[in-house]
């Protein structure tokens, strides 16, 4: 901008050319006014014009508009300026200068426009110098561009500045051409702003994770984010009339060069979702071929959609793109143009519904949602209200199971208030359907609300009522609670089912609750059955309830049936991915990647949640790209790869940061465990503000309580040094394991118990941690062994070095083996650093200063009380602490008193002082 400023000076006589060129939405316009602005401050005169789609232009239209007030002003000046031979000229390209011209009939020489306008620019410029700012030049008519060329390779001598703002993926290429290969012009690409300039931008009332969630998905760009800060959750789920497209409206104006045609393509591609064929869009449009082509043309011309790196497949060029189109659909064209999508598909029904026929060969329409969705015409009237109410709900299944729950809201919601003619067992569908897509987006609590009010309206049919408390029951596990009612109808309705897959979705939902709750017994002998029965199916029966494999194999990975669920979660996850079931596919990966990472399957674990995120991303909900990042992020830590684990647990965090809801919770917990492995004290000092650590002690899941008594266990005796919080956490864990009487959740236990000692008693913790190796082997958790060989080790440090060395010699073979690499590091580390050292070894890198206060923070002195003890200031004995920390390369001061303080072999003829301190210790507090 500076630059362009300095071509403003009145030294500066010669012309210049200035290109500014970016991306859409990118501040091209708002470039071009500030300079603007700047001119008019100094004197200059300033010709302004935008171009438009060229569909309808008149001949240097854009110069006509660019001097149509100046000239309106000006006209008899200018003309009596220009030489005669150049009036007729002039008359053609500007209406003011035309009433003016010489009338007849001969003909305008090649040229004479451009020279004609030279002559105009020179007296329009005059001393004080004269701007022509050119908006959108990728959209001048032939003429235009023709005569700015004519303009930049030969312009008048006078004090001229041409600007001209141009899309490079959208200007023709002579024009991209002739702008780079001017000697002396001046280009100003625009790029994607900070990320302070961009929240400058954004209301100040927003709360902070919408704002960081908004400026992530704007890329830099300001004119998106100004849309996005419109458009979300602000226009999703409405409940009647059409899609609110007021949001999006300032994006139509991208569409004004596109044909009918056009048009129509891509709002059929708008239906199709994310990416498509045009085979695909052919089935939506019904356009013939040569039109269909003509009008992918159009579209990629106008850099609407682009070609993916996928063979033959298209996408819009940005979300916000589908968006605006798919809002300008009716509702009677969408459910048909949905329907003609998916004519030969088949998508998951409800249990109560007979089996269809297996699939028929796939077609490029399955690739994107895949139901039948029209209802049998037979008996029905055009305009049925039964008929339209069906359609929606089969429309909004589709498009959940496609991984589009927000579009499918804007469709579902409108089933919420059904007329009297529609059955009440399709009601039940429309409200399980609509708790899906809430359920998807993370709004567990409002799935649940939804699916109350529906159950007592559908109390009146059993099979209904059994639909709808199944789903209630299913959204109250995923959210991380238990239900707080009997499922009776649902039960004996099962009872009574041939259906083998009917059955099953319903014994596997009550053996996960059943395992949940610590009643392991029960849900064992449950999923035993429920296992037979989906084994004897095959894949085409299972996507008829493909959920009711995922909540076997959760249920399975609870009871620590590991090799099962890695199976079932293994198999659910490929039939989901075949058939593009994407509403599964989250939650599947996550799940085999939690089970993997447990039995030491490092590689695929990594595998796994990081198609867990990619297809969470694809869906766009909080809750699952919650739970898929803090799985990834613990895998990719235990790998090696520690800057992936510190970035993918950030952006985990920051996915549920706004919610509190128990799978938030849940979320956060595994966070903390990774973050503090990380050494991410920013982000562990956020997860313990939000109050989880409170909040956990009324942790409702009996089988996660173990593994969550172990983590905050150790969180408490390591970074605070709190014996009593850490023995707290450790009690609430082995209640926990008695309950469920499983040896993983034993071990747990265990391990908690041995950090809960490590400070106080080394001896003790050792023998717990030791306990626990043996539980856990026979658990076959290959890492938490590995974990508690590390916790028995720290443990004997201070007691028997040689012991301790064994201990992480066993530690690191078995993260060798299973190729843990980020375990390893730090096994090795911890190590190098203390695990092979005596306590007169780790002294001997202090100072004396250092070992004084290293030994009183053993003792339980605080700060200030150091700080009077030995004469000093509060500020040197943090300082000294912090160079303790950093040559013991340990985090806290429990750490310091583990490590050197409640060491054997540390005596007080050492420190000659130590027992006057300890003496007066009272009267220095």
């Amino acid at each position: 901008m500076e630059e362009v400023i300095c071509l403003l000076d009145p030294k500066h006589s010669r012309p210049a050319t200035v290109e500014i060129q970016g991306e859409p939405w990118i501040g091209k316009t708002r470039l071009l006014q500030q300079i603007l602005g700047a001119a008019r401050q100094r004197g200059w005169a300033v010709a302004h014009a935008a171009a438009g789609p060229p569909a309808g232009a008149s001949p240097y239209q854009l110069f006509a508009d660019a001097f149509e007030e100046v000239l309106s002003e000006r006209a008899d000046e200018v003309f009596r300026s220009v030489p005669v031979a150049y009036q007729r000229a002039l008359g053609l390209v500007f209406p003011a200068l035309d009433r003016k011209a010489q009338s007849g009939s001969v003909p305008v020489p090649a040229g004479t426009v451009g020279s004609a306008l030279r002559q105009v620019l020179r007296e329009l410029a005059g001393s004080q110098g004269l701007v022509l700012a050119l908006d959108n030049v990728h959209w001048a008519d032939p003429a235009s561009l023709e005569l700015l060329e004519s303009l930049v390779r030969r312009p008048p001598g006078a004090r001229l500045l041409i600007v001209v703002t141009h899309r490079n993926r959208q200007s023709p290429l002579h024009l991209r051409g002739l702008l780079a290969s001017l000697s002396g012009s001046h280009r100003i690409a625009l790029g994607p702003l900070p990320e302070q300039e961009l929240a400058a931008l954004l209301p100040k009332r927003m709360v902070r994770p919408s704002r960081k969630n908004l400026i992530s998905r704007a890329g830099g760009n300001p004119g998106l984010l100004l849309a996005l800060s419109d458009s979300p959750e602000n226009c999703e789920g409405t409940e009647s009339g059409d899609l609110t497209l007021a949001p999006f409206a300032r994006f139509l104006d991208e569409f004004r060069a596109v044909s009918d045609d056009g048009w129509l393509a891509a709002q059929s591609a708008a239906i199709l979702g994310d990416t498509f064929t045009l085979p695909e869009m052919q089935s939506v449009a019904a356009l013939p071929t040569e039109r269909l082509v003509g009008a992918v043309t159009e579209l990629l011309r106008e850099d609407i959609i682009r070609l993916c790196r996928t063979a033959d497949t298209y996408c819009f060029r940005h979300p916000i793109l589908r968006e605006t189109v798919y809002r300008t659909t009716g509702e009677e064209w969408r459910l048909a143009a949905h329907s003609a999508a998916t004519q030969l598909m088949r998508m998951p029904v409800p249990s109560t519904y007979p089996a269809l026929e297996p699939m028929p060969s796939r077609t490029p329409a399955a690739d994107r949602v895949r139901s039948r969705l029209l209802p049998n015409e037979a008996g029905h009237s055009p305009g049925d209200e039964t008929r339209i109410y069906e359609q929606r709900v089969r429309t909004g299944k589709a498009l959940v199971v496609a991984g589009r729950p927000r579009e499918a809201l804007d469709i579902l919601d409108r089933t919420s208030r059904p007329g009297a003619d529609v059955p009440l067992l399709v009601r039940a569908e429309a409200a399980e359907w609509r708790a899906w897509a809430q359920r998807l987006l993370g709004r567990h609590s409002l799935a649940e609300s939804l699916l109350t009010t529906v159950r007592a309206e559908v109390a009146a049919e059993p099979e209904a009522l059994a639909l709808v408390e199944l789903a209630r029951l299913a959204t109250v596990l995923e959210r991380g609670s238990l239900p707080d009612d009997e499922l009776s109808t649902a039960v004996r309705w099962a009872a009574a089912q041939h259906d083998p897959l009917a059955r099953a979705y319903t014994w596997a939902l009550l053996g996960a609750q059943e395992a949940d709750s610590g009643r392991t017994g029960q849900a064992a002998v449950r999923l035993r059955e429920v296992a037979g029965l989906l084994d004897g199916l095959d894949d085409s029966t299972l996507l008829g309830r493909l959920d009711a494999l995922y909540w076997l194999a959760r249920a399975q990975a609870r009871l620590e049936q590991e090799a099962e669920a890695a199976r079932h979660f293994e198999r659910g996850l490929g039939i989901a991915v075949a058939h593009e079931l994407e509403y599964l596919v989250p939650q599947f990966a996550t799940g085999l990647a939690e089970v993997c990472l447990r039995q030491g399957r490092i590689d695929l674990a990594v595998e796994s949640g990081r198609q867990a995120i990619r297809a969470a991303d694809r869906i766009g909900g909080a809750c699952l790209l919650a739970e898929a990042g803090a799985g990834l992020a613990r895998a990719t830590w235990v790998s090696g790869d520690q800057a992936t684990a510190w970035d993918t647990a950030r952006r985990a965090a920051e996915q549920a940061e706004a919610w509190r809801e128990p799978w938030a919770d849940r979320v956060r917990l595994s966070l903390l465990e990774t973050t503090f492995d990380t050494h991410d004290q920013e982000l562990c000092k956020g997860l313990l503000s939000m109050g989880i650590v409170r909040r956990a002690a009324t942790f409702p899941i009996v089988a996660l309580v173990p593994a969550v008594g172990e983590v905050l266990a150790r969180l408490e005796s390591e970074r605070s040094g709190s014996d009593a919080e850490a023995g707290r956490w450790a009690t609430a864990a082995e209640e926990a394991a008695g309950r469920l009487q499983l040896p993983g959740a034993t071990g747990l236990a265990l391990l908690a118990r041995a950090h809960h000692h490590r400070s106080a008693d080394p001896l003790k913790a050792a023998a717990f941690a030791s306990s626990a190796v043996v539980t856990l082997t026979r658990a076959g958790r290959t890492l938490d062994v590995a974990r508690a060989h590390l916790a028995a080790a720290a443990a004997w440090n201070v007691v028997d070095s040689a012991v301790a060395r064994s201990q992480f010699n066993e530690a690191r073979l078995l993260l060798d083996e299973c190729g843990a690499h980020g375990y390893l590091e730090h096994t090795v580390s911890q190590a190098a650093n203390g695990g092979g050292q005596s306590a007169d070894a780790r002294l001997a890198r202090l100072s004396g200063r250092e070992r004084e206060i290293s030994v009183l923070v053993s003792d339980g002195y605080t700060n200030q009380q150091i700080a009077r003890a030995l004469e000093l200031s509060h500020k040197t004995v943090e300082t000294h602490l912090g160079r303790i920390f950093k040559k013991l390369k340990v985090g806290s001061r429990a750490q310091v008193a583990t490590s050197i303080g409640r060491a054997t072999r540390i005596t007080d003829t050492q420190f000659p002082g130590r027992q006057t301190l300890r003496s007066g210790r009272n009267q220095i507090a």
